[in-house]
């Protein structure tokens, strides 16, 4: 009887396994993304590789209309269906109806990734309520309704995989930070909370925590409003532990796993991608000893 059940068993998990990976083979050029702030840095980045990883209809959402249509361009000179669709997402309404568009277009949504974001300078003395109010519109609103839209498409298709790009700030900032801090520990919250409701339509939220990463608007934070060399990144090289600040590709690389069916168990999961550890103070350069 022992020997039967192993049998059985064995059986099941094998027949699982060759389904799981049929599925995977057979979406593999069907699947559709949308992914927002597409116009360069991460959410370029995002969308490149899931090109890569096999998704050939992506909707590419940005503000920036020329960028997003070079980049939208770049993506369909590889045979990719890009979809761009200029918003503004610090219109909550711009939020859904992106989601809408792209759903149309595409028949439906299997990934969301939300790269979108603002990182206007503000501590406690300085923060105006302007700024407080559109760091909190672009990276808390925007995704909890881009989330909310899509989540009435992907129940109806059986799932879905949501990817919200956070910070490391998210667990506390420099002063300058504070309400671009506080905007992204309300993003991880929201992930994991929204992971919970919606685990049972087989909606699998993410976010990453991202460490310091070399983009273009990042480069021009640093050279324009911090007084950093346009080598900046260069120079500060050497200091990391890795050899390297992070790019682009990093959270995209991240990204292609977590939409994939090696993720397949996971929700709600808040990953720090960086190589500095959070809570710790030594060789971290946001501590001060």
């Amino acid at each position: 009887m022992k020997r039967s059940c192993n049998h059985t068993v064995t059986a099941f998990i094998g027949l699982l396994q060759r389904v799981t990976e049929e599925a995977a083979v057979d979406q593999s050029s069907t699947q559709t993304a949308l992914v927002t702030g597409a116009a360069q840095g991460v959410g370029e980045a995002i969308a490149r590789r899931l090109f890569r990883e096999g998704f050939r209809r992506i909707a590419l959402v940005d503000r920036n209309r020329d960028r997003l249509e070079e980049a939208a361009q770049r993506l369909s000179e590889g045979g990719c269906e890009a979809l761009p669709i200029v918003a503004d997402l610090a219109d909550v309404n711009a939020c859904t109806s992106c989601v809408e568009q792209a759903a149309r277009a595409f028949g439906g949504l299997d990934v969301v990734c939300n790269a979108a974001g603002c990182t206007d300078r503000g501590g406690v003395a300085d923060t105006s309520p302007e700024v407080f109010q559109r760091l909190f519109d672009i990276n808390v609103r925007a995704p909890f309704f881009i989330m909310q839209s899509a989540h009435r498409d992907m129940k109806a298709r059986g799932g879905g995989v949501i990817i919200n790009v956070s910070s490391m700030l998210a667990y506390g900032g420099p002063p300058y930070l504070v309400a671009y801090s506080a905007s992204k520990a309300a993003l991880s919250t929201l992930t994991r909370a929204s992971a919970n409701e919606l685990k049972w339509d087989r909606v699998r939220i993410f976010a990453i925590n991202l460490g310091w990463t070399v983009t273009p608007t990042e480069h021009l934070v640093q050279t324009r409003i911090h007084g950093l060399p346009e080598t900046w990144a260069e120079d500060l090289a050497p200091k990391q532990p890795m050899g390297r600040l992070l790019l682009p590709e990093d959270p995209a690389g991240v990204c292609a796993f977590l939409v994939s069916e090696d993720a397949r168990m996971m929700t709600g999961a808040v990953i720090d991608l960086d190589q500095f550890v959070a809570g710790t103070m030594e060789g971290n350069p946001g501590a001060k000893v």
